[in-house]
C-alpha cells in the first residue's frame, strides 16, 4: 500500500512547570490509547487545540509532507523520537527552557486524508518557516478522515518532570533540520 508522511516538530519554550507542557503530556498519553477513529479525531481535535494555543511559543521548527518513501520516513521519525526518550540528561543541555513537541502521520496515498494534507501543506517556499504556516499546519490533524490514516503519534521530549532542551542543544549537531521560526 502507498502512503503519505506528514511530520512536524517545533521547539517551544515551555519551562518546567508550565501547564501548557503538562496538558501537551496528558494529550500525548491520551493519543497512545486512542485507536477507534471517533477517539482519535476527539484526541486529535484536542492536541491540535494545544498545538495551536502553543505556536507563540514555539522558537524552531521543522516540517514536512513527503509521498516517496513514506513508510520509511514515518519509522525513521518514530524510532528516533522513541529512542530520545533514553537520552541521558546531559543531552538535553543544561538548565533547558525547551520542550520538543513532534507531531507524525502516516496516511493513505491518494485519500482524501492525503488531498488535506497536500491542500494544507501547499505553502509558498517563502512563508515554509513563519509562524502562520505552523499554526495552520497544527491545526490539520482534526480535518483528516482518520479511516485513512494509517498510524500517527505525537511527543513530546524531555518528560514534562525534566528540566528542558537549552538553546544550545536544540541548534546543535543532531538539530540541523530545526529553522528559526520567522514572525
Amino acid at each position: 500500500m502507498t502512503s503519505a508522511f506528514f511530520g512536524l516538530q517545533m521547539a517551544l519554550e515551555l519551562p518546567r512547570g508550565d501547564q501548557l507542557r503538562d496538558r501537551l503530556s496528558e494529550v500525548v498519553r491520551e493519543l497512545r490509547g486512542s485507536t477507534s477513529v471517533p477517539t482519535q479525531r476527539t484526541s486529535w481535535t484536542r492536541a491540535s487545540a494545544l498545538l495551536v494555543e502553543a505556536i507563540p511559543t514555539a522558537r524552531l521548527a521543522t516540517w514536512d509532507l513527503i509521498r516517496e518513501a513514506a513508510e520509511a520516513e514515518y519509522e525513521d521519525w518514530a524510532s528516533g523520537l522513541e529512542a530520545m526518550a533514553l537520552w541521558p540528561l546531559a543531552d538535553f543541555g543544561a538548565d533547558g527552557r525547551y520542550v520538543l513537541v513532534s507531531v507524525i502521520m502516516l496516511v493513505t496515498a491518494d485519500s482524501t486524508a492525503d488531498q488535506t494534507l497536500g491542500d494544507v501543506c501547499d505553502i509558498p517556499e517563502r512563508d515554509w518557516l513563519r509562524r502562520s504556516t505552523y499554526q495552520k499546519l497544527a491545526s490539520a490533524p482534526p480535518m483528516l478522515n482518520f479511516t485513512h490514516v494509517l498510524c500517527s503519534g505525537m511527543y513530546l521530549a524531555p518528560r514534562p518532570d525534566l528540566v528542558g532542551f537549552s538553546h544550545a542543544a536544540l541548534t546543535g549537531e543532531g538539530f540541523e533540520y530545526l529553522d528559526p521560526v520567522q514572525d
